[in-house]
């Protein structure tokens, strides 16, 4: 797990600039980019909304969301994960101010497969 100093605020704001730095370079290359981050900041959708403009593409925004039973669970049984989350990291996200979404909001309580669905129609529905 990396140390607890990576998750502040300004170490946080550098890892958002270098997704979207990446993601601007796919962009221009004339590729999609998924751009997998919390995004719990309503600047940070805003960024990336502005990226898309910039760049002349759609964005199709997805919000996950799931219950913190849920969550908790996920990540108990996680192995060998990318990811820091703990248990308790998704406790502080109920505490989370995230302002207006403006994006789909997925519910992805369910399997893998019926949240991979539920982005398909939302992504659907858009064209």
């Amino acid at each position: 797990r990396l140390p607890p100093s990576t998750y502040r605020p300004d170490v946080t704001a550098q890892v958002y600039e270098v997704l979207m730095q990446c993601a601007r370079q796919v962009l221009a290359q004339g590729h999609s980019a998924i751009v997998d981050a919390v995004f719990a900041r309503e600047s940070e959708r805003d960024e990336m909304a502005a990226l898309a403009r910039e760049c002349s593409v759609p964005l199709n925004g997805l919000f996950l969301v799931a219950d913190l039973a849920t969550r908790q669970a996920r990540i108990g049984g996680r192995r060998g994960d990318a990811s820091d989350a703990t248990q308790e990291v998704a406790v502080q996200q109920e505490h989370y101010n995230i302002g207006h979404v403006g994006w789909a909001t997925i519910d992805a309580s369910g399997t893998q497969a019926q949240t991979l669905q539920n982005c398909r129609d939302v992504i659907a529905e858009g064209k």
